[in-house]
């Protein structure tokens, strides 16, 4: 790679598996991920997928992935998050609830905006 190009990549726009991996590195190092991080993040993401025609699932499916991440790893912060979506919007998004790992530890606390 020309070192012109890789100052080109420096200055492209993200895409939202850039903001997906994003998430991912943030709540991978737990002291950086806070609820309005998360909050800010999955509110640009779920924007862009749903103003996104892309045919591409696995963007959804990994979407999916990250909010069920969150809910497991940093217990409460998805309440939080959907508390403050439910206040500045009046509505969670479905799909943060539409997908489930079996992992024996499901709390139907989560599941309150169902």
């Amino acid at each position: 790679m020309s070192t012109s190009s890789s100052y080109k990549d420096l200055f492209r726009t993200p895409t939202t598996e850039d903001k997906l991996s994003l998430f991912q590195k943030l709540l991978d190092a737990r002291e950086d991920m806070t609820v309005d991080l998360a909050l800010a993040l999955l509110k640009v993401i779920h924007e862009e997928l749903s103003s996104d025609q892309s045919d591409d699932r696995s963007v959804y499916k990994r979407y999916a992935e990250e909010i069920e991440s969150l809910r497991f790893r940093i217990p409460g912060a998805l309440q939080q998050v959907v508390g403050n979506w439910n206040k500045q919007r009046g509505g969670t998004p479905p799909e943060w609830f539409t997908y489930r790992r079996d992992n024996g530890n499901d709390n139907d606390d989560d599941n309150e905006n169902e």
